[in-house]
C-alpha cells in the first residue's frame, strides 16, 4: 500500500500535521484511520482526523504536551487511553478542529507487517501518509467490511433487561420528591440501556455484517425509521410532568424494542419484571 497524499478534502490542517509528523526524527509512520480514511466514509468539514504516530520514542507524547503545540495553537486536549491498549491524546485546535493521536512505539507497525493482519479499525480502512522507513506501505489491503456485530449472550441480555427495569423503579419516587436531578441521572442510565437494546435489535433484524457504527453516530441510518421516530419523545425537560412522560415514553420502546430481539434471538423476554414494575409506577401515577 503506497504513502497516500492528503485530499482536497482534508484541506490544509492535515498537511500541516503531515509535514510535522515528517520533520520529527523519531516517527516512523503516520496512519489515519476512521471515516476519512475509508472509500464510504461520509465526511464533512467538521470530521475528526484519527491518526497513529509510531515513534522511536513514545514517552515524547505521553509526558509531555509540548509536541502538539508544534502543530497549532491548542485550545483544549484529553489524555487517555485507548480500548486497544495505547496512550491517546484527544486534541482540540485552534477553530475547534480535533485530532485524536494514537501513540505506538515503532515496532508495532513491524509486526503488523510481520503477522499480515489487520486489527478491525485497520480493517475498515486507513491511509499511510508518512512511512519513513517503507514498512507501513507493506500492511495487507484492508477489506472496508464493518466488524462483524455480535449480538448479546442470553446473560448479557437478560442482566440489561433487569437493569433498565430496577432503574425505572427508582424514578417514580425522586420524582415525588421532586428530585428532579436525581430523576435524569436515573433516567440517563435507562437511556443508555435502551440505545444498547436499540442496537441489539438492529443487530438481530439484519444478516451479518450490519453496520451500526458506535456511540450512536450516523443513527437515523440504520435505526429502523419507526425506531427514530419514537427516539424523539424519550428525552424530557427538567420539571416533574414532562421527566414523568419521558419516562413512560421510554419503558414503551425498551420494552417494544426488548420484546422483539427476545423474539428474534430466541430468548426469553423478563415480562414478570416488567409487569410487576409498570404496575408499581402506575400506582403512583394514580396516587399523584
Amino acid at each position: 500500500m503506497a504513502v497516500t497524499p492528503a485530499s482536497e478534502h482534508d484541506g490544509t490542517f492535515l498537511q500541516t500535521i503531515v509535514e510535522w509528523a515528517q520533520g520529527r526524527t523519531d516517527v516512523v509512520a503516520l496512519i489515519m484511520t476512521g471515516s476519512r480514511a475509508r472509500p464510504e466514509g461520509i465526511v464533512d468539514a467538521f470530521s475528526d482526523y484519527d491518526l497513529e504516530i509510531f515513534t522511536t520514542d513514545p514517552r515524547l507524547y505521553t509526558s509531555s504536551d509540548e509536541w502538539m503545540r508544534e502543530i497549532e495553537d491548542v485550545w483544549v486536549y484529553l489524555p487517555t487511553t485507548s480500548n486497544r491498549g495505547c496512550e491517546t491524546r484527544l486534541v482540540v485546535f485552534e477553530g475547534g478542529k480535533k485530532a485524536d493521536f494514537s501513540i505506538w512505539p515503532a515496532g508495532a507497525v513491524e509486526r503488523s507487517v510481520e503477522r499480515q493482519t489487520l486489527d478491525d479499525l485497520y480493517d475498515r480502512g486507513f491511509r499511510v501518509l508518512v512511512d519513513k522507513d517503507g514498512l507501513a506501505s507493506r500492511l495487507p489491503s484492508p477489506s472496508h467490511a464493518p466488524p462483524a456485530a455480535r449480538p448479546p449472550a442470553e446473560a448479557e441480555f437478560r442482566a440489561a433487561v433487569q437493569e433498565f427495569w430496577f432503574e425505572a423503579s427508582q424514578i417514580p419516587k425522586y420524582l415525588r420528591r421532586d428530585d428532579l436531578w436525581v430523576v435524569k441521572h436515573r433516567a440517563w442510565t435507562m437511556k443508555q440501556l435502551l440505545f444498547r437494546m436499540a442496537e441489539w435489535h438492529a443487530i438481530a433484524s439484519h444478516s451479518a455484517g450490519y453496520d451500526i457504527w458506535h456511540v450512536g453516530i450516523r443513527m437515523k441510518d440504520w435505526f429502523a425509521p419507526e425506531v427514530w421516530q419514537r427516539l424523539h419523545k424519550v428525552f424530557g425537560r427538567f420539571d416533574a410532568a414532562d421527566s414523568r412522560r419521558a419516562l413512560l415514553e421510554t419503558i414503551s420502546l425498551f420494552r417494544d424494542l426488548a420484546s422483539e430481539t427476545a423474539r428474534l434471538l430466541r430468548y426469553q423476554y423478563a415480562q414478570d419484571a416488567d409487569d410487576a414494575i409498570s404496575g408499581y409506577i402506575r400506582e403512583f401515577e394514580d396516587a399523584n
